[in-house]
């Protein structure tokens, strides 16, 4: 075993990644319209860029999950 998760955890670490991106967007978002008492505009302006970096985040995770699997299917090296 050379330490590399499967790549099924490695698809769930994704998933949690990228809820984690949205959520912690929301969650700033709502902190700084309290703050600022400026409606729900930061709020949104908190889910598109968590969206945004969640999104860009688990596609290049995928993307090495991806690799990983096209290694392991045509019997080369592992990283």
């Amino acid at each position: 075993m050379n330490g590399e998760l499967p790549p099924s955890a490695r698809l769930l670490g994704m998933g949690f990644y990228v809820a984690l991106c949205i959520v912690l967007g929301v969650v700033g978002g709502m902190q700084l319209d309290k703050a600022l008492d400026s409606g729900k505009a930061f709020t949104v302006v908190g889910l598109l860029v968590g969206l945004f970096f969640g999104l860009w985040g688990g596609w290049l995770q995928l993307k090495q999950v991806l690799d990983a699997v096209n290694r392991r299917s045509a019997g080369g090296k592992q990283d």
